[in-house]
């Protein structure tokens, strides 16, 4: 036996204080170990990566999200350490569990959360399978399965067969649409032990998303009831932000107004744009307020949104149109062209055909934030216009017309044209009539399809201006002054400089029943048809003074009664002449004739034989 007692006596303690001592370094060792072995490196990044999406692999997967998510909403909720606008990403992982691609794209965040947050009210009261009876993605790939409906219930859990979420189970739209109805049948259901209760009441009625304000709560009762699904504060808080929005907007727009109205250039409307966009941006403002802030839901926020759309959509296509005119107009001061003229018609109309694309893309696109589908709203505009073509063929007509005058620019304004039965100068080109000043100084309003088919005489475009006229000298005349007023007027066409010097025509034309017809036909380079008319003037007024120096008198329209024989004085038989005598006079006048002057008398001679 041994007798040392420091073995026998130290050997017990000694011991005990090793293991503790070895328990307490496989603690240390294991604290940081254990979370890696239960959760290997993948999972744990998974788990912390805010941007996974909720697993929707089947319907154990989908339904399980949505608790989830849910009851961490609960939870921060219930946590007076947490900020409240923690519950906005929970929230919004609850609504990815759900199909809502028959919503808006505006609406789908607001009616995604509710519909979230009532189909947990629902489940609480009315209880779910125990999970492991919920098929997961093993049971849904062996017995192919493509739905599953929570027992006794109509909720329903379906895999998407299309779009970008294909092959997702969620819960089905049916459903979405049915829960406002299964929740009233079933709110008076207490809540199961289980259940995480006020969740809804408490987000529709708190100010803010994800009860991000604690305010709300210090409200009295009464403002805190409710009516159509909101409370009392929400709809005055509702009605305020609204009126005082019409209010300050209708100040903008008047205020725009009269900044333009100060200007002298009355096409220019800086002021209304302006105080479109400041409305525009307030709309913005305002929705926000009355979607994040007041917090509307239900129907309720759907018809909210709906109308500041169509507002706001309203306003953008008032300030895309003006911004196009404008942008016109701007181009048209920069070139220094004619407000009125043909190039600055076809810019207006150029930019008034890209304010209507740009308004009817609007249409579609707001049309699609309120639910309307692309494709029958495309379809819905293309029977509109096929109707409103038919009831306005006369004026898609004119609007053509102008096309083809601005394109072919068969005159332009201030042109004096001739165009059927109508004459006068161009005083405006529109996009419906030609609007012509005639000479007696009325207004004629012609349709454009009109012009278009019209035979148009642009006298306008014309390099020179034609003068053609006839005077009659008395037979008496003699020929050798006749040939020296003609010889006489192509000096005076030569001596006046507004005259062409050639291609014109002075001429006997022809013997007429009142006199001797003499042709005048030149031409004057003039800008204009007053310049035309004074120098017209002035060449025939040098005529009149030629003819009186020659002592060329005028014929007037006079028929001469000459009395042959009366019974008091028959007439005397004329001198008979030889046949030999007649036939020489006629020879004379022939070739080599002594009294023929085939080319007159040598006084004139015509300007085409001149060198």
């Amino acid at each position: 036996m041994d007798a040392r007692p420091g073995i026998t006596g130290r050997a017990p303690s000694t011991r005990w204080r090793g293991t503790l001592g070895l328990i307490a370094l496989l603690g240390l060792v294991w604290l940081p170990v254990a979370p890696v072995l239960a959760n290997p490196p993948a999972a744990i990044a998974s788990a912390a990566n805010p941007l996974r999406p909720p697993d929707t692999s089947s319907p154990r997967a989908t339904l399980q999200s949505l608790l989830t998510n849910l009851e961490r909403v609960h939870a921060i909720a219930l946590d007076p350490a947490r900020p409240r606008h923690d519950t906005l990403v929970p929230l919004q992982r609850a609504a990815r569990t759900l199909n809502l691609s028959e919503i808006p794209e505006r609406l789908a965040a607001n009616i995604g959360i509710e519909r979230a947050l009532l189909l947990k009210e629902i489940i609480d009261r009315v209880g779910l399978p125990a999970l492991a009876e919920v098929p997961d993605a093993r049971s849904v790939e062996r017995h192919d399965l493509t739905r599953w409906r929570i027992p006794n219930t109509e909720i329903i859990i379906a895999r998407v067969e299309s779009g970008p979420r294909a092959g997702e189970f969620l819960f089905t739209p049916g459903t979405l649409d049915r829960l406002e109805d299964d929740y009233d049948r079933v709110a008076a259901l207490p809540y199961l032990p289980e259940a995480t209760p006020g969740l809804y009441d408490a987000y529709i009625s708190t100010p803010g998303r994800g009860l991000s304000l604690d305010w709300g709560r210090t409200l009295p009762d009464w403002l805190t009831r409710q009516w159509l699904g909101q409370t009392l504060w929400q709809w005055l808080a509702t009605g305020v932000a609204l009126g005082l929005g019409a209010l300050l907007a209708s100040a903008l727009l008047r205020a725009g107004r009269r900044a333009d109205q100060r200007r002298t250039d009355t096409s220019r409307r800086g002021g209304t744009i302006l105080a479109l966009g400041a409305v525009a941006l307030l709309l913005q403002g305002l929705e926000y307020l009355i979607d994040v802030q007041i917090n509307l839901t239900g129907a309720v926020v759907i018809t909210v949104k709906q109308g500041f759309v169509l507002v706001l959509y309203t306003v953008l296509a008032w300030l895309v149109a003006l911004l196009l005119n404008q942008s016109a107009e701007a181009i048209i001061r920069s070139r220094r062209l004619r407000p009125r003229g043909i190039d600055s018609q076809l810019l207006r109309l150029g930019f008034r055909l890209l304010s209507i694309i740009a308004i009817a893309a609007l249409v579609i696109d707001g049309a699609q934030r309120i639910g309307l589908p692309a494709y029958s709203v495309i379809t819905g505009l293309g029977v509109g216009g096929l109707a409103v073509a038919l009831a306005a063929r006369e004026t898609l007509a004119n609007l053509f017309g102008s096309l083809a005058i601005m394109f072919d620019r068969p005159f332009r304004i201030g042109d004096w044209i001739k165009m059927g039965n109508y004459e006068g100068t161009v005083e405006d080109i529109g996009f419906r009539s030609t609007r012509i000043r005639t000479f007696y100084d009325s207004v004629l309003a012609v349709p454009n399809a009109y012009t278009m088919n019209a035979t148009i005489d642009n006298m306008g475009k014309r390099d020179h201006r034609r003068v053609y006229t006839t005077i009659d000298l008395r037979y008496d005349t003699p020929p050798e002054r006749v040939e020296a007023f003609l010889e006489g007027i192509k000096g005076v066409i030569r001596a006046n400089p507004a005259t062409r010097k050639d291609g014109f025509h002075v001429v006997v034309s022809d013997l007429g029943a009142h006199g001797i017809t003499v042709m005048l036909y030149f031409f004057l380079t003039v800008p204009d048809w007053a310049t035309e008319l004074v120098e017209r003037q002035r060449v025939l007024l040098e005529v009149v003074r030629l003819a009186e120096q020659l002592g060329v008198a005028f014929a007037f329209p006079t028929q001469t009664l000459e009395i042959d024989a009366t019974p008091e004085q028959p007439r005397a038989p004329a001198t008979p002449l030889p046949a030999e005598q007649l036939v020489e006079i006629a020879r004379d006048f022939g070739p080599g004739g002594r009294q023929g002057r085939p080319r007159g008398l040598g006084l004139h001679t015509p300007p085409h034989e001149e060198t």
